[in-house]
């Protein structure tokens, strides 16, 4: 005889969920798309009435100073189309490094801000294609053009606009993961003993991959920008303190180093900055919970939450949560999170009854 056990029911989704993806995918990845298809269309049609070469660079006075064939623009602003319109994808990620179910039932601002920047940045290229191509039809010699600050301020503003209005479009929805947590057990200490705890925050695989892609794409990119003749100064300075703030953040995210003991919790990073410091006496409650890094913060790292909340959060799965009596509360993803958070339930009691080892030397 086989015991069988019952199907649990499948969890229903919020009413709003599936309204919300589908925005975002219109938003995010359809207009996108359709806004490449358009633009190779009306170059086509155009194509006959273009001088050759064309203008293909303006300087920041709108001059053109830079010229070529007129088959360019067919090749550069639809890979630079597709690859705004793959941004999409970009919140997926994380899922398909752990083979988790995209999103889940979890939902928040950066399911929003995602889409909009992917149309943001679509709607800029497309709006430079067209404008930079209408300019230029009948014309005998592209060197005729006159200077046009529109070229270079036109398409930000249009790309701006979009972004702007693809983000409020999308339905205002916040669902979070349910949080059962426990609540760190205090420990029974002789008044001589003294709690302590040391473990180290390391990043997961999804951490590792997607802070290296975008290193990769970053350095791509300022390679491409600093080839460009004539010189683009401004963007590269762009590029490269983009690549510089996300160099330094994912080295010094690489790994947390750990400390709870009669003083409180300090989470120092490898190489010395950052430091996030709890003092025991400004603990109130530590809680064990699995935390969720994306729906909760937007990402790995360490960050800080639409609903205040800082994070040192490398992975999914479990952690503490504390909460102060003065600060933000923290979250914190560790291994064998039962010990850390009784630790710091055992020195916060003290540093409340007064009666830790330390309680002369006081607390950080």
């Amino acid at each position: 005889m086989t015991n069988t056990v019952p199907a649990q029911p499948t969890p229903k989704p919020h009413p709003d969920l599936l309204r919300a993806r589908t925005a975002a995918r219109i938003v995010g990845l359809v207009i996108p798309l359709g806004l490449v298809v358009v633009g190779v269309i009306v170059t086509l049609v155009w194509l006959p009435r273009l001088p050759n070469p064309v203008a293909v660079h303006w300087n920041g006075a709108g001059v053109a100073d830079g010229f070529g064939s007129p088959m360019l623009g067919l090749f550069l602003f639809p890979v630079a189309g597709l690859t705004m319109a793959a941004l999409y994808f970009l919140q997926r990620a994380p899922n398909w490094v752990t083979g988790q179910r995209p999103g889940g039932d979890i939902w928040g601002p950066i399911n929003r801000l995602t889409p909009a920047i992917a149309l943001g940045g679509a709607t800029t290229i497309f709006s430079l294609d067209i404008i930079t191509t209408a300019i230029q039809l009948d014309l005998a010699d592209a060197r005729q053009l006159e200077p046009n600050l529109a070229v270079s301020i036109m398409p930000a503003v249009i790309g701006i606009t979009a972004a702007a209005l693809g983000y409020f479009a999308q339905p205002r929805l916040r669902l979070l993961a349910p949080v059962e947590a426990e609540s760190g057990e205090v420990l029974d200490l002789a008044p001589a003993e003294r709690v302590a705890w040391v473990g180290s925050i390391g990043v997961s695989r999804a951490y590792f991959w997607i802070m290296g892609a975008s290193l990769v794409v970053l350095v791509a990119c300022l390679i491409l920008v600093a080839s460009i003749r004539p010189a683009e100064p401004v963007g590269v300075a762009i590029v490269a303190v983009s690549l510089l703030a996300v160099l330094v953040l994912t080295v010094t995210c690489m790994r947390f180093n750990v400390r709870i003991d009669e003083r409180g919790f300090e989470a120092r990073s490898f190489v010395g900055w950052p430091v996030v410091r709890v003092p025991a006496g400004q603990v109130t409650d530590v809680e064990v919970s699995d935390i969720h890094p994306f729906g909760e913060f937007g990402g790995w790292g360490w960050r800080i939450s639409v609903d205040g909340k800082v994070g040192i959060v490398m992975r999914a799965g479990e952690g503490i949560r504390v909460t102060r009596s003065r600060g933000r509360p923290l979250v914190v993803t560790l291994d064998d999170a039962d010990s850390a958070a009784a630790a710091l339930a055992t020195a916060a009691r003290r540093a409340r009854t007064g009666d830790s080892p330390d309680s002369s030397g006081g607390n950080e």
